[in-house]
């Protein structure tokens, strides 16, 4: 995997946009390059805008607090902090980073980050992101969609987020304080770099499913012990009670069955009954309603009588009224015909006027043509003098214009002259002033320059011996915690060693009260059992109860499902209390001893590493005294006394980087100096020329403008004078084409009035010929119409001389119905006709049905009719025997409740036994499992689980650390072969095997600052080679850990990095350190402008 190439614009403090080329030089060339700035600069936003090109977000953003901290937005929106949209820059409308890389299949690929503002303004609302993955190699985008952007990118890339964020930005500072931290500090950084949290969660949870297994292993042998079933003669007596109350309830539910079978008799009896004598009513109600239909029948016969005449009976009577509508039309229609002829003759004369009009106004076109075409060549002669003019006075206008220009341009190059040669004089003067007493520039910058290095070498040792003197202190100070701690957790241990005597004696002494307790209770329940059974055996029916002194034993035969329950509650809650509070005190004094044993164990094994913790505190203690005084300038510190060191130090420092930077300011004085005086000098020659070209080019410029001047008068002279001749010939006219216009308007005014003349003239004439067919036509209707009416007056006169009884009236009524109400009056006597019959048969259908009912039940005499079935005798038998069989289901009610019941009892207290036994064996089953999962999650628990999940963890980590240890080491081999890593002095400590010492094993607190970034380092690399496998990975970012570095250190720590690239690699490395700038050629300054915007730009040299 390699970084290509890194661009982007508007993210942060720096607006771009800003490409990175890692192909081209310089930064292909540079194995090493430096990302440079002062601190807050903005030098980490291109490590942002890295992981937001590949992976949609930054390692700052996912550890933000998310939704608990919104941020405002425009138009009232909010962002919360972990929204990488929160990157883009104040005041823009968009912002991208984009990186091409070189992916695991050797194919270069382009992945690309954006986010946009709606409208593209800086206002508009933020929009989603945008992210896109391309196959540079074939010029194919892959993707749009972010889901499959975030699969297709760790799969061409080779690495994960996480896996990126440790194996190509490398926290070599993390790092440095994981070598110095002890084993609680160095688990928690272990677990942050390598990402073992999930071991303490499987820890706590092996220990919690162990706790829940005991606990249902408890809860289940709690409950068989009190739901224990009946014993076998018990079981015995149950199972004949039950058969017993059975057979009982079975002979009683026959006999219902018997009278049910009568009831039901009785009830289809009565229901025929009924069915019948609804039939009587209907039918009699049918039979009514058809004799009052009687007219409704009659007028059907004269209808049918009447239907062949009645289409020539309803023509005769409307002919009459049609004639006289047709007569009163044709009366119009006469009338609005000599209107007509009115209106055309009126038409026929606008028409002859139109047309003389027509022939005028051509005649005045003619005679104005001759003026007209004079006139245009007037005015086409007055247009190119108005032109020329127009020419003429804008080339005037244009050079006075021109010239006006060359005089500001004269002045302010004379203005630029004077102020240049005034900064020149300045610089010299300051250079003059810089250079003191030294007749040369070289010699002065020579004189400077050594100043500063001295000033430089004394302010960095300053710092080692200041580094130095703050780890004796820190030395001093930790082992006089340790030997204070220690002290404090003897006397605690002594103090829980007594505490947790007395909770195991509490422990043992509410063990035997509770084992105490339970055997009371037991044997108690026993016997009460086995005393209540025998009891209830020797009961009398008729004798009084030996407990209670009652003559009624309802329970002698079905006795309740739980006789404990029922009549000795009070004292088996009593017991169950009692029992309940035993158990607790238990609970409780086994929880107190075991939370005290949990503490002993604990600070016994936090005693044993304070011992060993104190060891090598004492160990670093002497090897800080030692490397104190061994410094250069540990005399000097020596000589003062140490409460006023930290203070001596800081003054030291501080005058030392006085000194520096006032010569650090000499030295960039005379440099620029020296740049600012050669391009001064140069302005200086150029100005001269500049002013010599303008004064030639105002000389041209006043002669030609001269010239212009006396060719303007006779131009406008010659203009009005063709203006004035125009305007005689147009009079009243603007123009000739105006003119023109006013002839073409009247000539078409006057054809279109024509036109209008002849389309009225042709519209009266259709008009008139029009209402001259429809008054013929009209008349020719009225004719026929009247023989019409004459022929059916004479042929209905002779038909209803054939029926007199016929009225006028009547026929009229019959003739004034509607076919709607004629065919409603059909289907009525249709109906009544339908429903008259249906209901005679149905009263027959039911008689009969009844009849069949009551045949074989003996009601009447055997030699009877059997319509006598239907009699007063019949009806009176069926009311004898229906109030007999109500007597006989009263009497049997009772007796078949108390069967019932008598077999309800007996049954549930055999399903009661029943559901025990189950219970038992089911629960014996789900115990014998609770075991078995108990001793699973219990060997489980002993060997990795602990309430706070440290067990498992610690096992994880020290795998981890070895597996951290061998990458380490083959990295620190590469880097420097004196040192070798390795796990000592506790759980998660760490040594060094100097070889260079015959294998001494040293403290990594013994280490120097440029060994101690060495150890780091690789330790970084070790985590970069875990977290990408076989991965290779060309190129790295190393952030910080330079700051603290004395200048041998730095210069160790420059070799690593040169061993590095020699290796293949490219590293970057962030710093805001001065003196690694100066080293390292090829940098990426990101400089500050102000208002939280830098600048980022790729220098060499």
């Amino acid at each position: 995997m390699k970084i290509l190439a890194l661009r982007l614009a508007n993210l942060a403090s720096i607006p771009g946009p800003l490409e990175l080329d890692f192909t081209a030089a310089p930064l292909r060339d540079a194995g090493l390059f430096a990302i440079t700035g002062p601190t807050g600069a903005g030098k980490s936003t291109l490590l942002d805008a890295l992981c937001l090109a590949l992976y949609g977000g930054t390692p700052r953003l996912r550890q933000a607090p998310g939704r608990e901290a919104p941020l405002p937005d425009v138009e009232g929106e909010t962002l919360n902090t972990a929204d990488p949209r929160t990157l883009l820059r104040r005041g823009t409308a968009s912002g991208h980073a984009e990186v091409d890389f070189l992916g695991r299949d050797g194919r270069r690929y382009r992945a690309r980050w954006a986010v946009r503002r709606a409208r593209e303004k800086a206002d508009g609302k933020l929009q989603k992101i945008e992210q896109s993955l391309t196959d540079l190699d074939s010029d194919r985008l892959l993707t749009t969609q972010k889901r499959e952007f975030d699969r297709l990118l760790p799969e061409r890339l080779g690495l994960s987020f996480e896996q990126f964020t440790r194996a190509v930005l490398l926290a070599q500072s993390e790092f440095a304080a994981f070598l110095k931290a002890d084993d609680n500090e160095r688990s928690d950084l272990l677990e942050r770099l390598t990402g073992t949290a999930e071991y303490s969660a499987i820890s706590i949870a092996a220990y919690r499913r162990a706790s829940d297994a005991k606990r249902a292993v408890d809860a289940l042998e709690t409950r068989l012990a009190d739901d224990l079933p009946a014993d076998s003669e018990a079981r015995a007596e149950l199972e004949r009670h039950a058969q017993q109350t059975q057979a009982e309830l079975d002979a009683v539910q026959r006999q219902a069955r018997h009278l049910e079978a009568q009831a039901q008799w009785h009830a289809t009896d009565a229901k025929l009954r009924d069915a019948r004598d609804h039939g009587q009513r209907e039918h009699r109600d049918a039979e009514a309603h058809w004799q009052t239909l009687a007219p409704q029948r009659a007028d059907r016969e004269w209808r049918r009588l009447i239907a062949p005449q009645r289409h020539r009976l309803t023509r005769q009577a409307e002919l009459p009224h049609e004639i006289a509508r047709l007569e009163k039309t044709h009366a119009a229609t006469r009338e609005d015909l000599a209107r007509a002829e009115t209106a055309q003759h009126g038409a026929t004369r606008a028409r002859d006027e139109a047309e003389q009009a027509l022939a005028q106004t051509d005649a005045a076109r003619q005679h104005a043509e001759p003026t007209l075409r004079q006139a245009r060549e007037q005015a086409q002669q007055l247009a190119t003098q108005e032109q020329q003019l127009a020419e003429l006075e804008q080339r005037h206008a244009e050079r006075h214009r021109q010239s006006e220009a060359l005089a500001a341009r004269h002045r302010q190059a004379r203005e630029t002259q004077q102020r240049q040669r005034q900064q020149r004089d300045d610089w010299q003067a300051t250079l003059r002033q810089s250079m003191g007493d030294h007749a040369r520039v070289a010699d002065a910058r020579q004189a400077a320059q050594q100043a500063h290095d001295q000033a430089a070498q004394r302010h960095l040792a300053l710092g080692e011996l200041h580094s130095r003197w703050q780890d004796v202190q820190r030395a001093d100070d930790a082992h006089r915690t340790l030997t204070e701690r220690l002290d404090a957790d003897t006397q605690r241990r002594e103090t829980l060693l007594t505490q947790g005597q007395a909770a195991r004696q509490r422990r043992d002494d509410c063990d035997r009260h509770y084992r105490t307790v339970r055997e009371m209770v037991e044997r108690n329940r026993a016997v009460r059992s086995e005393s209540v059974t025998r009891l209830r055996e020797h009961l009398q029916d008729g004798q009084p109860c030996p407990v209670c002194g009652g003559l009624d034993h309802p329970w002698r035969h079905a006795p309740p499902a739980s006789p404990e329950s029922a009549q000795l509650a009070a004292q088996q809650a009593e017991e169950e209390r009692q029992l309940t509070q035993a158990q607790q005190a238990l609970d409780d004094a086994q929880q107190q001893r075991d939370e005290l044993l949990g503490h002993y164990r604990a600070l016994e094994t936090s005693l044993t590493q304070q011992r060993q913790d104190l060891a090598d505190a004492d160990k670093r203690r002497q090897a800080a005294h030692r490397a104190l005084d061994a410094h250069a300038l540990g005399a000097e510190l020596a000589a003062i006394e140490p409460p006023a060191r930290d203070d001596w130090l800081v003054r030291q420092r501080q005058d030392a980087d006085a000194t520096r930077q006032q010569h650090a300011h000499l030295l960039h004085t005379l440099s620029q100096a020296e740049r600012e005086l050669e391009p001064l000098d140069e302005a200086l020659r150029q100005s001269e020329l500049t002013l010599a070209q303008l004064d030639a080019q105002r000389t041209g410029l006043d002669q030609e403008l001269a010239q212009l001047t006396e060719r303007l008068p006779p131009l406008r002279e010659a203009r009005d004078a063709c203006a004035a001749q125009l305007a005689g010939l147009l009079g009243e006219h603007a123009s000739p084409d105006a003119w023109q216009q006013s002839l073409d308007a009247a000539r078409d005014s006057a054809r279109q009035a024509r036109d209008a003349a002849l389309t009225r003239l042709h519209d009266a004439q259709q008009h008139r010929q029009t209402l001259a067919q429809q008054a013929q036509h009209e008349s020719e209707r009225l004719d026929a119409l009247r023989d019409e009416k004459s022929i059916l007056d004479r042929d209905l006169a002779e038909w209803r001389a054939m029926h007199p009884d016929l009225s006028d009236a009547l026929l009229e009524r019959l003739l004034a119905q509607t076919e709607d109400e004629i065919q409603r009056q059909e289907r009525q006597l249709e109906e009544t006709e339908r429903t008259r019959q249906r209901t005679e048969a149905t009263l027959a259908e039911r008689r009969q049905a009844l009849i069949a009912h009551r045949r074989d039940q003996e009601l009447v005499a055997e030699d009877a009719d059997e319509t006598a079935l239907l009699g007063d005798a019949a009806e009176a038998e069926i009311a004898r025997r229906r109030l007999a069989l109500d007597h006989a289901r009263e009497e049997l009610a009772p007796r078949h409740d108390a069967a019932q019941a008598a077999r309800d009892h007996a049954a549930h207290a055999l399903h009661d036994d029943d559901r025990r036994r189950e219970r038992q064996q089911a629960g014996q089953a789900e115990l014998e499992a609770a075991r078995h999962e108990y001793r699973r999650w219990g060997r489980i628990s002993e060997l990795i689980g602990s309430a706070d999940g440290k067990v498992f963890r610690r096992i994880a980590q020290a795998y981890n650390l070895e597996q951290l240890l061998e990458h380490a080491n083959a990295h620190l081999q590469g880097l420097s072969r004196r040192y070798r890593l390795m796990r000592g002095g506790s759980e998660l400590g760490l040594l060094v095997i100097d070889h260079d010492m015959g294998d001494e094993r040293r403290s990594v607190h013994s280490l120097s600052g440029g060994e101690t970034f060495l150890v780091s380092l690789a330790l970084a690399l070790g985590l970069a080679s875990m977290a990408s496998g076989e991965l290779t990975i060309e190129s790295l970012f190393i952030d910080e850990g330079f700051g603290s570095l004395d200048p041998q250190s730095l210069a160790l720590a420059m070799e690593a990095l040169d061993g590095l690239q020699a290796l293949g690699r490219r590293v970057g490395v962030i710093s805001h350190v001065q003196e690694m700038h100066e080293r390292i050629p090829v940098q990426i300054q990101v400089e500050p402008l102000g208002n939280g915007t830098s600048r980022a730009r790729l220098v060499s040299g």
